[in-house]
């Protein structure tokens, strides 16, 4: 094929996947207009404190998202259980906050177990319709990038290391831990901290490129920047985590499946 044909074909190709993409995006917000426009999230009584340890906590962070993008990054088993060490420390230090000033985390999450059933089922129903979305998103990256393996280190990890320790630890982390951690972490505490002070939207888009970026992986966070942004408006329709928790551990879980059955497509 002559060159420049070859550069208009790919060109036309990106275009038209980007366009694709462009109206999936438009249905999508149409969607989350709609499914939003009964929010029951409302200003949680976030004081000082919490703004002073949900920034000192974001500088932190910021901190670890430079080292990481600078030094080489190596997955163990043991750095696996440190971070989840990690993640449970963080979360009872939240809870700490808030509850040295005699307020209820669990009341503020509205994580009480009567939450769970709704808001639980909402999160199902949110996994399935957005996913297209997401696989849409990461497809579009690979199209631009030219990437054929977009893959976080913890999927290489988990297909490399197919012996039931090493993957029952993958998923212990993957479907329990991070979906716990980092909704109390990033939705219930930097979003609801954000909101409380800035606003819905810079809380939205704050918290959701955090989320993103703490993950250290470039060709994955434009799809996890989405999910980021779906979590804050599934925890604003339904107002109690337990939604997010379990769209995020549902989400983590159809990735660990793929990778169980279909490894072919983690690539």
């Amino acid at each position: 094929m002559i060159p420049f044909l070859a550069t208009l074909s790919i060109n036309f190709s990106q275009a038209a996947a980007a366009s694709g993409w462009l109206a999936l995006l438009v249905f999508y917000v149409w969607l989350a207009k709609r499914g939003t426009s009964k929010a029951v999230l409302t200003t949680q009584p976030f004081g000082i404190p919490d703004a002073l340890c949900s920034g000192t906590l974001a500088v932190w962070m910021i901190l670890l998202i430079s080292h990481g993008f600078e030094a080489p990054q190596t997955i163990t088993m043991e750095a696996i259980v440190a971070n989840s060490i990690l993640y449970g420390a963080l979360v009872l230090g939240i809870f700490g906050v808030i509850g040295f000033q005699r307020r209820s985390a669990i009341s503020i999450f509205q994580l009480q177990p009567s939450c769970f059933p709704k808001a639980a089922a909402t999160g199902l129903i949110w996994v399935i319709i957005s996913y297209p979305l997401i696989l849409a998103t990461q497809g579009l990256v690979q199209q631009f990038t030219g990437s054929t393996d977009d893959s976080q280190m913890i999927v290489r990890y988990f297909l490399e290391h197919p012996d039931l320790q090493h993957r029952g630890t993958v998923i212990l982390m993957a479907v329990v831990v991070a979906p716990v951690a980092e909704e109390v972490i990033f939705r219930g505490y930097f979003y609801g901290v954000i909101r409380r002070y800035g606003g819905r939207i810079p809380a939205i888009f704050v918290s959701s490129l955090l989320f993103a970026a703490i993950h250290v992986h470039l060709p994955s966070a434009p799809g996890l920047f989405l999910l980021a942004v779906i979590l804050c408006l599934l925890y604003e329709r339904t107002g109690s985590l337990w939604g997010n928790i379990t769209m995020h551990a549902a989400f983590n879980a159809s990735t660990i499946i793929t990778l169980i059955f279909w490894p072919a497509l983690a690539s």
